[in-house]
């Protein structure tokens, strides 16, 4: 209880930091107070994005692998350890390659292929935990590793994985350590800043994985671990579903996913056999089958689509118009394989005061999904550095408001009042 107390005490205060710091905060703190305490910035800021909505699928998969995982607290304990230091390395070779090159933050998951790979290990994940095979080394392997064991280099990979899937958390804060590095040219210097912003990012995931690996000192009764491994094998393949989404047109695969959580829901409350045998199992297995059931129930009664913003594809020919009518102008960019940017799909574009003020802008998406020489141009011309990126512009033509990382609808609802 006192670590978890500590921990929640850490990311608060380090979300006061990160969201009082401008672009410039890290080469302030780094000019002004040296390099210790600069990276110790850096690692607080880490913790902070911690609280954006490109975390969450790190934190289905740190509780479902680590969940899976037997053993006592040490080897937990040095499994989370190689998970976060797969995520550093990962994220830090992926900060680097954008400030170096100039593009995007977390671009690498508009790859087909990049998510494929991510999907596929996430099923792997999933089937062993349906106990359709067991993931280990092969027996010369562990033979030569002398004292590695099966797990720890699994854990490692994932840890890569994951490293790309934390990629696409944007906001001025990374976008201040992304000019940094551009700036100071060196490649060494850009991979100790984002490790350490990595190592930030993971901290709070060894507690996670140590609490969803203490599951394994409850008791051990066969059908009751079947039961749970299924749900957490279930909850694998939701993910792996989450991260073929861009893959699938016309975003298929998010209105699908709540009637997949019912279906799984309601196969581990009512058609398993795990955990029949187990009366006191049996009321708990129950009780969600018949909330998932309800919950399909509710997804089944129609009901009228939420109003959202209606965005038009950027037009510059709209933009000179714009300026022309002296009418403010609203541009969001995106990708579709930004979290952050589904995650204001679901929230703030579709919030009826958010909805009603924006009526008086023109509004308009850039699409920068596909990296090609028109949005690396368009990219260039309005300084995006990654996505979202909201820009607004006023009546006069000046840009006003210019905007990283997810905004939530009061924020997006403050913004756009103050703009004539």
């Amino acid at each position: 209880m006192a670590a978890a107390a500590i921990l929640a005490g850490a990311i608060a205060f380090s979300a006061r930091i990160a969201a009082a710091a401008p672009e410039s905060a890290p080469a302030d703190v780094f000019a002004h107070h040296g390099w210790f305490l600069g990276f110790f910035f850096v690692f607080i800021g880490g913790i902070a994005l911690n609280l954006t909505p490109c975390v969450y699928p790190l934190i289905g998969v740190t509780i479902a692998y680590f969940g899976n995982q037997g053993g006592g607290p040490r080897r937990v304990l040095v499994l989370a350890i190689l998970f976060v230091l797969g995520i550093a390395v990962m994220f830090s070779a992926v900060g680097v390659a954008v400030a170096m090159s100039g593009g995007l933050f977390g671009a690498a998951m508009q790859n087909p292929f990049v998510l494929s790979i991510l999907a596929a290990m996430l099923i792997a994940l999933a089937l062993s935990s349906f106990g359709l095979f067991s993931l280990q080394p092969p027996q010369w392997m562990q033979q030569r590793a002398g004292v590695a064991r099966p797990g720890y280099a699994g854990a490692i990979l994932m840890g890569l994985g994951m490293g790309v899937v934390a990629a696409p958390c944007i906001g001025p804060f990374v976008l201040g350590l992304l000019l940094m590095v551009e700036r100071s040219g060196s490649a060494a210097f850009g991979f100790a800043l984002f490790f350490t912003l990595a190592i930030g990012l993971g901290f709070p995931y060894v507690f996670l994985a140590l609490a969803a690996g203490s599951i394994r000192k409850l008791p051990r009764s066969g059908e009751w671990l079947a039961w749970v491994e299924q749900l957490f094998g279930f909850v694998l393949i939701g993910l792996a579903l989450y991260f073929l989404d861009p893959i699938v047109p016309r975003h298929l695969i998010t209105r699908i996913l709540p009637y997949y959580a019912a279906a799984a829901g309601i196969w581990l409350g009512f058609i398993t056999s795990a955990g029949r045998r187990l009366r006191p199992f049996l009321v708990i297995r129950t009780t969600i089958g018949i909330g998932a059931a309800v919950a399909l129930i509710y997804l089944l009664i129609p009901r009228p689509a939420p109003t959202e913003i209606a965005f038009a594809p950027f037009s510059t020919t709209a933009l000179q118009s714009a300026a022309s009518e002296r009418r403010p102008v609203l541009i969001d960019f995106s990708a579709d394989w930004c979290i952050p940017c589904r995650e204001m799909e679901h929230s703030t574009f579709i919030n009826p005061a958010v909805v009603k003020e924006a009526q008086r802008f023109v509004l308009m998406r850039a699409d920068l999904t596909k990296s090609d020489q028109a949005n690396d141009r368009l990219r260039g011309k309005f300084g995006v550095e990654g996505v979202p990126t909201m820009l607004i512009i006023d009546s006069a033509g000046q840009i006003k408001v210019r905007k990283s990382g997810y905004i939530g609808p009061d924020e997006m609802l403050a913004d756009l009042k103050h703009i004539d």
